[in-house]
């Protein structure tokens, strides 16, 4: 009986040693992943954030796309004003700005 009894606390004890071994393995393997899940949340946080950028900078690039159409219209305009003006008087200034402007919409 006494034998027994020692067996049945042996095997007891050796079960409990296991649980605790596989209690220990499983927080160790948690410690283990939570950075990759702290860093796949900031990344996630970051993707967004670029993904919102991202659609805030094509907005942004029709907006200034347009603006620039805008200014070679007006920009085509004084150069009609100054082709007229050029029968004026201080005709050389004229001439210049002219040519100036016209080498800016050649190559703009």
């Amino acid at each position: 009986m006494e034998n027994s009894m020692q067996m049945l606390a042996l095997v007891l004890s050796c079960f409990l040693n296991i649980v605790a071994a596989i209690t220990c393995i499983t927080t160790i393997i948690k410690k283990v992943k939570q950075p990759n899940e702290i860093q796949n949340d900031r990344l996630n946080k970051v993707e967004e954030k670029l993904e919102r950028y991202d659609s805030l900078f094509k907005q942004d690039n029709k907006r200034l796309t347009h603006i620039e159409d805008g200014n070679r219209v007006t920009q085509r305009a004084l150069l009609a004003l100054l082709a007229h003006g050029i029968d004026g008087n201080d005709i050389e200034a004229m001439k210049k700005a002219k040519a100036e402007l016209t080498e800016y919409l050649i190559q703009g």
